[in-house]
């Protein structure tokens, strides 16, 4: 079997709160009481999740 580096993982869950994003978009308040503003900050904390595993990947395989 191949040895899995997350990578596909970590994207698809960056996919996945885009989509939702771009869906329910129109019903999106930045207000700290709505939903919205924590949607906002998930959206930003997938985005740099993805971002550093996108960074570790690429070392790892300029290492071999």
């Amino acid at each position: 079997m191949k040895k899995r580096t997350g990578l596909l993982i970590v994207l698809s869950q960056l996919l996945t709160t885009i989509a939702l994003f771009i869906v329910f978009y129109s019903r999106i308040e930045c207000k700290p009481n709505h939903v919205g503003f924590w949607f906002v900050l998930v959206l930003g904390m997938s985005f740099g999740v993805a971002l550093t595993r996108t960074i570790l990947w690429f070392r790892e395989s300029d290492k071999k």
